[in-house]
């Protein structure tokens, strides 16, 4: 009798065991699903966040600017909080033109001096980064030269902090491309025509050609396009109007080689930017060719 009575308990026991077994692991797998679901969900989110904040955000912004005119560059936004910081006036003087609005001398003078091979790279000039890399071996820390070109300093103009990081350079490369990919080459020199810096409060070349010369840009003399190009590396420390500045002449002097190298200059011009004949013109002793 004992043995019989022993053994449905024991049954009995092993089968409450096994159901309470399966209800604890089936009650885990719902949980570990819900968690599951829970962490994907916000994975998902986080993904499509990132994706379009980290990698559509840079790709939307440049496409915007195929058909719209930013007020105002990043740079020109930090500029305008620097003022601030000094207890400076923070207004900037601009006006945008469209490219045809542009004199071609200036334009040509701005590729001169700034980036001459604008046209036929894609977007960075190697052959300029090796140049830069072997001038500043020997150059002092002040005088070191930068291979940036128009489309790379436009990037860092309209998108990019001041910072000097690796992030900061990878975006840089980012944008870059960006632009050269999404823009073309006449509207990306557009945009830098009009956002660059020409003076301590002015940006675009129209509102300088108007304060400095009192004229349209379109207006602009070959002398007046070289001046003004020149001081693009400096804005808030030389203006057009330094004529007499050993810099100015310097940069002139690469201005009217450049130009005159690209056949976009002639002897006259190149005489009158730089009171001498271009290199290999033999003139005799009454100024005679």
């Amino acid at each position: 009798m004992t043995t019989s009575t022993q053994t449905p308990k024991k049954r009995h026991i092993i089968v409450t065991i096994l159901l309470v077994l399966w209800i604890t692991v089936k009650t885990i797998f719902i949980l570990y699903a819900v968690l599951f679901t829970l962490v994907a969900t916000f994975l998902l989110v986080k993904g499509y966040y990132y994706f379009n904040d980290t990698l559509m955000k840079p790709i939307n912004e440049v496409k915007a600017l195929k058909t719209q005119n930013p007020q105002e560059s990043a740079y020109m936004s930090q500029y305008r909080q620097e003022l601030r910081d000094k207890g400076e006036n923070d207004s900037l003087i601009m006006k945008f033109v469209p490219l045809d609005s542009i004199s071609k001398t200036l334009i040509y003078a701005v590729l001169a001096v700034e980036d001459d091979g604008f046209y036929n790279h894609p977007g960075f000039s190697l052959d300029a980064i090796v140049e830069a890399i072997e001038y500043n071996k020997t150059a002092s820390n002040n005088k070191q030269r930068g291979a940036s070109t128009i489309t790379q300093q436009l990037a860092k103009n309209l998108f990019l902090s001041p910072e000097k990081s690796f992030e900061r350079k990878i975006k840089e490369l980012a944008y870059t491309l960006l632009l050269e990919k999404y823009l073309g080459k006449d509207r990306i020199l557009e945009l830098y025509m009009n956002y660059a810096q020409w003076g301590k409060n002015i940006f675009g070349c129209e509102a300088a050609a108007n304060i400095y010369y009192k004229k349209a840009g379109m207006n602009l003399t070959l002398i007046e396009s070289a001046r003004m190009a020149a001081c693009l590396s400096m804005p808030s420390k030389i203006t057009p109007l330094h004529t007499k500045s050993i810099y100015m002449g310097k940069r002139v002097m690469i201005i009217a080689n450049n130009m005159y190298q690209r056949k976009r200059l002639d002897d006259a011009g190149y005489l009158a930017l730089t009171g001498v004949y271009p290199p290999g013109r033999d003139v005799d002793a009454d100024g005679d060719e």
